[in-house]
């Protein structure tokens, strides 16, 4: 939900009602197709990373990796994310953050235990790399990065750009 109020909402586009008000005022029209979005997002991650737990540990790397891409930059546009993405991933970033272990069992709810297993298969299958001084840290290799940005993220916009013309579509249709 957080990341469809920063794109549809939060990036000048202004509404004359609280984004809460618009979602309770059309719920039924709008949420399956939500809950369908995050579905179909969740299903592809799961089948990207291979298990539930390594998907909700990955998500909370890859926003990790994202929050520090957007303190380097100040553009909006994908296509100048992506190119940094690519240049963060190769050249690797110096960051004030350290991604841990007790913070993503915080944010996952998993235990530490298992937040190190599934860091562990995420190393292994080359998509992070994890150091005590460092902490966990979004490294992946060339084909597992095209992967990501170059299809499992251009799905992610069009099926949230799919969501948000349906959400556009049910809130105007009223007027």
């Amino acid at each position: 939900m957080v990341i469809l109020y920063y794109l549809y909402f939060g990036w000048g586009n202004t509404i004359d009602m609280d984004n809460t008000g618009l979602i309770k005022d059309n719920f039924i029209s709008i949420w399956h197709h939500f809950l369908f979005f995050e579905i179909m997002r969740s299903k592809k991650a799961i089948d990207m990373i291979g298990n539930a737990n390594g998907y909700l540990v990955f998500q909370i790397i890859a926003w990790h990796h994202i929050l520090i891409l957007t303190s380097s930059s100040s553009s909006k546009l994908r296509d100048e994310a992506v190119k940094l993405w690519y240049q963060l991933s190769k050249s690797g970033f110096e960051s004030n953050t350290v991604l841990t272990y007790t913070l993503i069992s915080e944010l996952t709810s998993l235990s530490i235990e298992t937040v190190r297993r599934q860091v562990k298969k995420l190393e292994e299958n080359n998509w992070v790399s994890y150091s005590k001084k460092e902490g966990v840290k979004y490294n992946p290799n060339e084909e597992n990065n095209n992967f990501l940005a170059g299809n499992f993220n251009v799905m992610e916009v069009e099926g949230l750009g799919q969501l948000l013309d349906v959400i556009e579509q049910k809130t105007t249709s009223k007027e």
